[in-house]
């Protein structure tokens, strides 16, 4: 337990890291194209490609860190109504739930990667957020889990 819950604060440290510095680069990459088109009448085509993988991997990874504090969407309204051995079960189904189709869609986004490799060349990469995204979500779902088992 110990172990998985260390593996689980290391990568909530790499991810704190990696999100301040996909949202530092995007504001100066938009910064910079901004000043450059008002004060030189000139646009970086490349910044306007790379932004939106900036905040699609932004997205991808707070959404990731929003899992680990179990802050994502929820709908409790029924559970609300229903006795805590209920609510307790739920969370339970909810993980084989999430790690399940997690596990579904890692499988599938690498396939969908291989594939955007051969489309784009060396560009196709920046698609490896979703491969990554999905196994960190699968982990997540599986350290809830771990969690809930330990402190029972």
């Amino acid at each position: 337990m110990h172990f998985i819950k260390q593996i689980d604060d290391f990568l909530e440290k790499i991810e704190k890291v990696l999100a301040v510095f996909l949202f530092s680069g995007l504001a100066l990459l938009i910064t910079f194209n901004i000043l450059s088109r008002n004060i030189f009448n000139y646009s970086f085509e490349k910044i306007f490609e790379t932004a939106p993988v900036l905040v699609l991997w932004l997205a991808l990874v707070g959404s990731s860190l929003a899992l680990k504090k179990r802050r994502h969407i929820k709908i409790e309204l029924l559970l609300r109504y229903c006795p805590a051995i209920y609510r307790y079960y739920s969370n339970y189904a909810v993980s084989f739930f999430g790690m399940a189709v997690t596990g579904i869609l890692f499988y599938s986004s690498l396939q969908f990667v291989s594939n955007e490799v051969q489309i784009f060349g060396n560009k196709g990469f920046f698609s490896v957020i979703f491969p990554l995204f999905f196994a960190l979500s699968f982990f997540r779902y599986f350290t809830w889990i771990v969690y809930d088992i330990y402190k029972r």
